[in-house]
């Protein structure tokens, strides 16, 4: 290939490589990296999933906790399971961004090595191109691992492509062994439906009476109705923390109490992340606009109200954040800079790009601090990350939930490592969802890596109040998997917005 092509060149692992190597008859070279070893526990799961596979179920939940090796123990567990069953292919589905994900999953495979099988590793919203025209798959994988699996949780194209793909309705004995992974199942036993195949099984019902999961759980006793299409609590569960930690626990425990374990959740052993509520004073001045767009807020609430606009009142809730966040932007900046001064590289996590993520970056950057910025759809996100774990960026701005490392002392392909330097986390706006805001913590909280994190809100104003509903849904998480049962129905009330049905306030907010 001539030198200026080779940017385009295809990646070993890719989708345009399997292309490649079946046109051309043979396999293309795969990737190097510098070996990893896993830890004894890590093994000690890989043996758990080789067993389960040995004993003919058709897959397994690995549900660790954030940080704790997922995709080590995946790959080592996928090849296991190949040689024993003399499989060829494994697809992996990752999420975004995938100029991270992506990365990150080859250079695993890399460093415990391919075992020469063919592995194509995908984003999820990209699984249509493996798909025929007449909606058969175009490939056979033989196993399947779908990493970060909870973005299968609600019916859309991608999770049709993806059930299809891993043959979910199929009989056990024609399915590819499914590797289901998430540390965040959802925020409800009705949204683990990327499951569904192994529940059937465990059941010893056919995989179609599974299909709709939320439909079979309610006919089993799960308190579950559907409402704007979508499988939630029924009216009296929502009105109980008991009541649904209960349900949850009788559903997982068909999977976490079997013989063998379907379902791992081991916890990370360095514990969960230190997180805290810190307030911020405004200045007279701010708060003088501040109070200003809270009248705003109050009538265009009331005018929404009056006619049921739920349009008009979300798009409401949404200014006034907007606005609260970037009041907050200089403090934050503040609160950043006197991190650094105490050792530490810093993360701040952001939910808003233009109002919240720019603002913040601009300002630090105006005070002379190198800033990575890891959000909206930055090309270079994987470069810029590599600056902030090297050090060269002491500082990064993110609203990716999901699927990077920001933790020190990470291993990198060419077996060098991310600085050693502890890292330091600060949330600019409250994550309303206690799955995304788990997963926030959890890019640097994470193999025996401590990361503590602080909530910054304005003292006084909504903000405060609706930090404290993330707080304690993140309380909450650590004796449910249900971390959202009641989130929205709070945040709601907070925003005078309980009029909204939530399940529109929930994908405003999430």
């Amino acid at each position: 290939m001539p030198e200026a092509l080779h940017p385009y060149a295809s990646k070993p692992y890719s989708y345009l490589r399997w292309l490649e190597d079946e046109l051309n008859g043979n396999k293309g070279p795969g990737a190097t990296s510098a070996p990893m070893t896993l830890r004894p526990e890590q093994r000690e799961d890989v043996r758990a999933i080789a067993t389960a596979a040995q004993r003919g179920w058709r897959g397994i939940y690995l549900a660790n906790s954030v940080g704790t090796g997922k995709t080590l123990i995946s790959v080592a567990a996928a090849k296991v399971i190949a040689r024993m069953r003399g499989a060829q292919t494994v697809l992996i589905t990752v999420d975004r961004p995938a100029r991270i994900t992506i990365p990150s999953w080859r250079r695993t495979i890399a460093a415990l090595g391919d075992d020469d099988l063919r592995w194509i590793i995908m984003p999820s919203d990209s699984l249509g191109k493996l798909i025929a025209r007449n909606g058969r798959p175009k490939i056979a994988p033989d196993v399947v691992v779908t990493d970060e699996a909870h973005q299968f949780r609600h019916a859309s194209k991608r999770t049709d492509y993806m059930r299809r793909l891993a043959r979910l309705d199929a009989p056990a004995e024609k399915a590819p062994f499914v590797l289901a992974v998430t540390a965040t199942p959802g925020h409800h036993p009705g949204e683990w439906g990327y499951l569904s195949s192994l529940f059937a099984q465990v059941h010893g019902d056919p995989p179609a009476q599974w299909a709709d999961f939320g439909k079979a759980l309610a006919a089993r006793g799960t308190p579950l109705e559907t409402s704007y299409g979508k499988w939630t609590w029924t009216k009296e569960a929502k009105q109980s923390l008991q009541v649904q930690q209960r349900e949850i626990a009788k559903v997982r425990d068909v999977l976490l109490r079997h013989d063998p374990p379907l379902m791992l959740n081991r916890a990370a052993p360095w514990g969960p992340p230190p997180f805290d509520v810190e307030l911020v004073e405004l200045t007279p001045d701010q708060w003088r606009a501040y109070e200003l767009e809270w009248g705003d807020f109050r009538r265009e609430m009331k005018i929404a109200r009056s006619g049921n606009d739920v349009a008009r009142g979300l798009a409401a809730i949404v200014r006034l954040r907007q606005k609260a966040s970037m009041i907050r932007a200089e403090h934050t900046v503040d609160a950043v800079r006197a991190e650094l001064e105490r050792g530490y590289q810093v993360l701040v996590a952001t939910e808003m790009v233009s109002t919240a993520a720019h603002p913040v970056a601009d300002m630090l950057e105006a005070h002379g601090v190198p800033v990575a910025r890891i959000y909206g759809s930055n090309p270079n996100a994987e470069a810029e990350r590599m600056r902030f774990q090297r050090g060269q960026a002491p500082v990064v701005v993110f609203n990716t939930p999901t699927a990077i490392n920001l933790q020190a002392r990470e291993q990198f392909a060419d077996g060098t490592f991310a600085t050693d330097t502890p890292r330091r986390g600060l949330f600019h706006q409250a994550r309303y969802s206690g799955l995304l805001a788990e997963q926030t913590m959890g890019r640097a909280h994470r193999n025996h890596q401590v990361c503590a994190w602080s909530l910054l809100a304005a003292m006084g104003t909504i903000e405060e109040q609706a930090g404290l509903v993330m707080l304690s849904r993140l309380i909450a998480s650590a004796t449910s998997t249900n971390s959202d049962a009641s989130t929205f129905s709070g945040v709601a009330q907070i925003f005078g917005a309980d009029w909204i049905p939530a399940a529109q306030l929930a994908a405003e907010l999430d």
